[in-house]
């Protein structure tokens, strides 16, 4: 029977393990059951969410187009009585009970959700100031607001998809650089990107559209705008949507983003995927035997490749790119094999200090491991091995293991999992045996 060995070294610190278990959409939905997920986001330790603008018709309540916040565009943006913060608060605040920090992405709804969609609803100038209090109202207590600490904010994001920016390239630029550069002299702390973009499946994969095409146009127009030194508008990251059928994949793509943003001399500019759309090759992301292998791979990849943070592309428990959760009787949630997953990476985030992991069996087995002062934890995909499997912990100053396995499947993608406790550690490695598909949690005390 084949063996291999992954290890970890818990003496050869890598840095802070980063934030890829990020969500889009926060947890309030208004459903026909309002539904609050706060408690299952705080479950799976998510550490960041992103707000959206792009939200379904049933969750439109709870975006944040910036005409739904100054619904008047005739009132004066000084006062507080022109906006009203009332969905955005609620929203915000419960982002903050699940203990997530904010990403703020503001801009307007595509077509069928906002009459805005392409066209800003007030001009450059006046869009910057009204965002700049909606800033101070979520930071500074502006307007009865708060002390929420945004530190990110992504800039009309979807903007190069069809219709949904007036002008394409050239018009999106102007209007980003008018508003990037009020709010950067407003707050220079404040991180400030664009755009969300439809990422680089066109130079990967035969038979791309039209649309898929023109991401890439709109990437090298808008780039080779905002680097011209006469611009004078910042781009501290650069955000897109990253859709991959392997960790190999991902890997690619992240290559590109980072090749075009050093191609223009934007070497310092941070790699954000902002919406994450993993496409197992044996059906939907819920009910696939292979998605939380999948997905367990590509948290180990993406932590191979110079992205900053990584977002899950919905929390919408309707949505068929949700992989994680449903409510499909519309009152209590029902859980997919991968939530345990996303799950398990909040476990190495809570430890916070990533080690060195060594695997060097690509497209077989994946591992990710992380540290604390409490205790540690690796995970573990056989993405494509089966045999015999020896964990080796270098460094190590644990004595016991516990083990979680998860595998997908189920007649409701609820897949199946196995668990033992407190297990002596020998000489600093075990052996298991393991089947392709399969993802391990092993936690250390």
């Amino acid at each position: 029977m084949l063996e291999r060995t992954v290890s970890a070294d818990f003496s050869k610190a890598c840095g802070r393990i980063k934030p890829f278990n990020g969500i889009s959409l926060g947890p309030l939905f208004d459903t026909e059951i309002p539904l609050d997920l706060t408690a299952y986001y705080r479950e799976l330790g998510v550490p960041l969410v992103r707000t959206s603008v792009a939200a379904p018709a049933r969750h439109s309540d709870f975006n944040v187009d910036l005409s739904r916040i100054f619904p008047d565009p005739e009132l004066d943006e000084r006062f507080p009585e022109s906006y009203d913060f009332s969905q955005l608060d609620r929203q915000a605040l419960a982002i903050r009970e699940c203990g997530a920090a904010i990403f703020l992405s503001i801009g307007e709804s595509r077509v069928k959700y906002s009459p805005y969609a392409a066209h800003p609803f007030v001009s450059a100038e006046k869009w910057a100031k009204i965002a700049e209090k909606v800033i101070l109202h979520l930071n500074r207590g502006w307007g009865g607001g708060h002390k929420l600490s945004v530190k990110m904010l992504e800039i009309w994001p979807g903007a190069d998809l069809p219709g949904a920016f007036a002008g394409g390239a050239p018009a999106y630029f102007e209007f980003y650089r008018t508003v990037a550069t009020h709010l950067k002299s407003a707050f220079s702390t404040l991180k400030i990107g664009a755009y969300s973009s439809g990422g680089f499946t066109s130079l990967n994969r035969y038979g791309a559209t039209d649309e898929e095409r023109g991401y890439i146009d709109f990437l090298e127009d808008f780039l080779g705008r905002v680097s011209d030194k006469s611009s004078g508008a910042p781009l501290d990251f650069f955000s897109w949507r990253c859709r991959a059928e392997s960790a190999e994949e991902l890997a690619i793509h992240t290559n590109y983003a980072r090749n075009f943003l050093s191609q223009y001399g934007l070497r310092k500019t941070a790699s954000i995927i902002s919406e994450l759309v993993l496409e197992p090759q044996d059906g939907i992301a819920a009910y696939s035997r292979s998605y939380p292998a999948l997905l367990a791979a590509v948290f180990s990849a993406a932590s191979e490749t110079d992205i900053s943070m990584m977002i899950y592309s919905t929390g919408y428990p309707y949505s068929r790119a949700n992989g994680l959760y449903t409510v499909d009787d519309g009152s209590a949630i029902h859980r997919y094999s991968a939530y345990g997953v996303m799950a398990a990476y909040g476990e190495l985030l809570r430890h916070g200090t990533e080690v060195e992991t060594t695997d060097n069996f690509r497209r077989e087995i994946y591992s990710i491991a992380s540290v604390s002062e409490s205790g540690g934890a690796m995970m573990i995909a056989t993405v494509g091995y089966a045999g015999m499997l020896s964990v080796e912990l270098k460094g190590s100053p644990f004595t016991k293991y516990s083990i979680k396995g998860i595998l997908g499947g189920g007649s409701r993608g609820e897949g199946f999992s196995t668990s033992e406790s407190d297990i002596p550690i020998g000489g600093g490695r075990f052996t298991m045996k393991v089947g392709r598909g399969e993802v391990y949690l092993i936690t250390l005390s």
